[in-house]
């Protein structure tokens, strides 16, 4: 039979480790948005035939 404590010990590590990128992306939540926006603003200019 598993050890109850080492599973909860597993278990409740992989939802810190979770909850922590969840509040390092939040908290780098415009920066990450400003990447991304300049990231596909090219894509997508090269898709729609080009800046008007």
């Amino acid at each position: 039979m598993l050890n109850l404590s080492a599973t909860l010990i597993g278990f409740l590590s992989f939802v810190a480790v979770v909850l922590f990128i969840c509040v390092m992306a939040y908290r780098n939540a415009d920066r990450l948005e400003a990447f991304l926006e300049r990231k596909f603003q090219k894509r997508a200019s090269r898709h729609n035939g080009g800046p008007k």
